[in-house]
Protein backbone atom coordinates (compact mmCIF):
# COMPACT_ATOMS: atom_id res chain seq x y z
CA UNK A 1 0.00 0.00 0.00
CA UNK A 2 1.46 3.62 -1.40
CA UNK A 3 1.08 6.46 1.23
CA UNK A 4 -0.62 9.86 -0.48
CA UNK A 5 1.48 12.49 -0.86
CA UNK A 6 1.38 15.24 1.68
CA UNK A 7 -0.83 18.24 1.73
CA UNK A 8 0.97 21.19 0.47
CA UNK A 9 0.34 24.82 -0.18
CA UNK A 10 2.52 27.77 -0.52
CA UNK A 11 1.35 31.24 1.53
CA UNK A 12 -2.51 31.62 0.39
CA UNK A 13 -3.30 28.31 1.61
CA UNK A 14 -1.05 28.65 4.63
CA UNK A 15 -3.20 31.83 5.42
CA UNK A 16 -6.72 30.01 4.58
CA UNK A 17 -5.58 27.60 7.32
CA UNK A 18 -4.38 29.79 9.45
CA UNK A 19 -7.39 32.09 9.57
CA UNK A 20 -5.42 35.23 8.38
CA UNK A 21 -4.66 37.09 5.00
CA UNK A 22 -1.61 35.76 3.30
CA UNK A 23 0.44 39.08 4.17
CA UNK A 24 0.12 38.10 7.63
CA UNK A 25 1.51 34.46 6.95
CA UNK A 26 4.34 35.55 4.83
CA UNK A 27 4.69 37.42 8.18
CA UNK A 28 4.23 34.68 10.87
CA UNK A 29 6.63 32.64 8.09
CA UNK A 30 9.40 34.32 9.49
CA UNK A 31 9.03 33.51 13.15
CA UNK A 32 11.56 30.53 14.57
CA UNK A 33 9.27 28.57 15.66
CA UNK A 34 7.06 28.38 12.27
CA UNK A 35 7.30 25.18 10.20
CA UNK A 36 10.56 25.30 7.78
CA UNK A 37 9.35 24.88 4.21
CA UNK A 38 8.95 21.57 2.39
CA UNK A 39 10.43 23.31 -0.95
CA UNK A 40 11.24 26.45 -2.74
CA UNK A 41 10.84 26.76 -6.10
CA UNK A 42 10.77 30.31 -8.13
CA UNK A 43 7.06 30.42 -7.38
CA UNK A 44 7.65 30.95 -3.75
CA UNK A 45 7.50 28.40 -0.19
CA UNK A 46 5.88 25.20 0.32
CA UNK A 47 4.75 23.84 3.25
CA UNK A 48 3.49 20.54 4.14
CA UNK A 49 0.19 21.83 5.32
CA UNK A 50 -0.58 19.13 8.18
CA UNK A 51 2.08 20.03 9.71
CA UNK A 52 0.73 23.44 9.67
CA UNK A 53 -2.08 22.92 11.30
CA UNK A 54 -0.30 20.93 14.10
CA UNK A 55 1.74 23.63 14.97
CA UNK A 56 -1.32 26.09 14.53
CA UNK A 57 -2.36 24.40 17.74
CA UNK A 58 0.04 25.63 19.85
CA UNK A 59 0.10 28.99 18.23
CA UNK A 60 -0.48 31.78 20.98
CA UNK A 61 -2.44 33.98 19.45
CA UNK A 62 -3.39 36.36 22.43
CA UNK A 63 0.02 37.25 21.49
CA UNK A 64 -0.62 39.84 18.95
CA UNK A 65 2.69 42.35 18.93
CA UNK A 66 2.45 45.83 18.08
CA UNK A 67 2.40 48.79 19.77
CA UNK A 68 1.29 48.27 23.62
CA UNK A 69 -1.69 50.68 25.09
CA UNK A 70 -0.42 53.53 27.07
CA UNK A 71 -3.64 53.57 29.00
CA UNK A 72 -3.88 57.46 28.49
CA UNK A 73 -6.29 58.74 25.64
CA UNK A 74 -5.28 60.70 22.67
CA UNK A 75 -5.34 64.20 23.67
CA UNK A 76 -7.77 66.46 22.09
CA UNK A 77 -6.68 69.42 19.64
CA UNK A 78 -7.35 73.10 21.59
CA UNK A 79 -8.05 71.16 24.88
CA UNK A 80 -4.92 72.81 26.47
CA UNK A 81 -2.75 69.31 26.55
CA UNK A 82 -0.73 70.37 23.86
CA UNK A 83 0.98 73.51 25.13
Amino acid sequence: MTTPPPRTGGLTEVGEILGVSRQRAYTLAKRQDFPVPVATSKAGRTWDLDVIEAWMANWDRENKGGRPKTGQPAAEPGDGADQ
